[in-house]
C-alpha cells in the first residue's frame, strides 16, 4: 500500500498558490542535499548501533502510533540502528513537538507530526504550538489524511446533495482546533450550510463515531483511516471525499471536481487540501547538519519501499504516501504563505 504521489497530482491548487509554489520551488536554506550517494552511505555508518527515539505525540494504539510502528523496521534496516517508539500525548499532539524543537539536533530524536493540525494552529496563530515551520527539519512525509465526510447509513443524508439541502446539519467533533472541527467548519463556510453547527465535547474519535451511529450527530469530517471500520461494517457511508477520485471503499462518494464551487468556496477547499498535503511527516529539530538530515531522509525513502514495511502496512490497512523532506520544505511549506485571507479566517474561527 505505497503511493508516491506528487503534490501537484494530489491537489488542484488555486492559481495563486500554484504560482507561489513555482516561485518558491528553489532550494530552501538548510534543506539542500549535495553529497554523493557513496559519500552519504559512508557517513551514515555513524548511525550503526545507535538508538533513535521516534516520538509519537498520541497514545498507543491510535492511527499515528500504528503508522509509526509500521515504518520503524524499515528505518532500522536502512540505518542499522535501533528505533524506539515513545508515546508522548498532550495538547492535541503539540506538546511533544514543542519539546522536540528544543532537543539536540543530532538525529537521536525525531517525531511524527499531525501536520494538518499543526499547520492549521500555526497559521491561525492559535495557542499551543511554540514552534513555527522553520523550527523543524523535514525528514519526509509518511502518509496523508485522505479526508471524507461520513454519515449514518440509515440517515436522510445519503448524498452530498442531501447535505447541501439540509437545515440544522450537525457535525461531530472532539473539540475546537481538532482536524474534524477545522474540516467541518470549512465545509459549513464553503457551502453555506443552513443553520449547520459543529457539536463538540466528545472525548475521543470512538465516542464521536458512536454518536454518529446512534444518530446524535449527522456526520463526521475526518481521515478515511479513522472511519474505515464503520464504513466497511455498513454503519456509515461516505457522501463526500476530498480525494481526486472516490475511494475504493466508497465508490459512490462525491468529489469536488463534480461540484460547481464559487471562487470563495474553491479557495477554502484548496486551503484544506494544502493542509492535508503536509500530511503526517517525520521531523527533527531545526539546525540539523546536512549529513545527518540526509541520512534520515534516505532512510525514510528506503523504509517506504521496504518489503517488510509494505507487508505490514497492507496488513494494518495503512496507506503510505511518501513525499521527500526537500519537497515538504521547498514546495508545501512555502505555499502556506500564499493562502488567502478567507481561508485563514476559517482557521482562526476553528480555535
Amino acid at each position: 500500500m505505497f503511493q508516491n504521489k506528487s503534490r501537484i497530482a494530489r491537489v488542484a491548487l488555486g492559481a495563486s498558490v500554484i504560482g507561489a509554489l513555482a516561485l518558491t520551488g528553489c532550494t530552501a536554506p538548510g534543506q539542500e542535499r549535495s553529497t554523493s550517494s557513496a559519500a552519504a552511505a559512508e557517513s551514515c555508518s555513524s548511525f550503526k548501533g545507535k538508538t533513535i527515539e521516534l516520538v509519537i505525540p498520541y497514545n498507543a494504539g491510535g492511527g499515528y502510533d500504528v503508522l509509526s510502528r509500521v515504518i520503524i523496521p524499515g528505518i532500522e534496516n536502512a540505518l542499522d540502528a535501533k528505533v524506539i517508539p515513545m508515546n508522548k500525548p498532550g495538547a492535541g499532539g503539540l506538546l511533544a513537538i514543542n519539546q522536540l524543537t528544543t532537543a539536540p539536533a543530532d538525529g537521536s530524536q525525531i517525531a511524527i507530526v499531525n501536520g494538518t493540525g499543526a499547520a492549521a494552529a500555526i497559521l491561525a496563530g492559535a495557542q499551543g504550538p511554540e514552534f513555527g515551520f522553520d523550527d523543524l527539519s523535514y525528514i519526509g512525509r509518511v502518509a496523508v489524511d485522505d479526508l471524507v465526510v461520513t454519515t449514518n447509513a440509515d440517515s436522510d443524508y445519503q448524498t452530498w446533495e442531501d447535505v447541501m439541502k439540509s437545515d440544522g446539519f450537525r457535525f461531530g467533533s472532539t473539540g475546537r482546533g481538532s482536524s474534524d472541527y477545522i474540516v467541518a467548519n470549512a465545509l459549513i463556510k464553503a457551502f453555506d450550510l443552513k443553520n449547520a453547527e459543529v457539536v463538540v465535547g466528545f472525548n475521543s474519535q470512538a465516542e464521536t463515531d458512536l454518536a454518529l451511529i446512534q444518530g446524535n450527530v449527522d456526520a463526521i469530517a475526518g481521515p478515511l483511516d479513522s472511519r474505515r471500520t464503520s464504513i466497511e461494517n455498513g454503519e456509515t457511508i461516505v457522501p463526500l471525499s476530498f480525494a481526486d477520485e472516490a475511494p475504493a471503499v466508497a465508490p459512490d462518494a462525491t468529489v469536488f471536481s463534480e461540484l460547481d464551487l464559487s471562487a470563495d468556496a474553491q479557495e477554502i477547499i484548496n486551503g484544506i487540501k494544502l493542509l492535508t498535503e503536509y500530511g503526517r511527516p517525520l521531523v527533527a529539530p531545526a539546525g540539523m547538519d546536512e549529513q545527518t538530515r540526509g541520512c534520515l531522509q534516505d532512510a525514510l525513502a528506503a523504509a517506504v519501499e521496504d518489503p517488510e514495511v509494505l507487508e505490514q502496512a497492507e496488513k494494518m490497512q495503512r496507506e503510505l504516501s511518501y513525499l521527500s523532506g526537500e519537497e515538504l520544505a521547498n514546495d508545501v511549506v512555502p505555499a502556506f504563505d500564499e493562502l488567502p485571507a478567507n481561508f485563514i479566517d476559517v482557521l482562526k474561527a476553528s480555535y
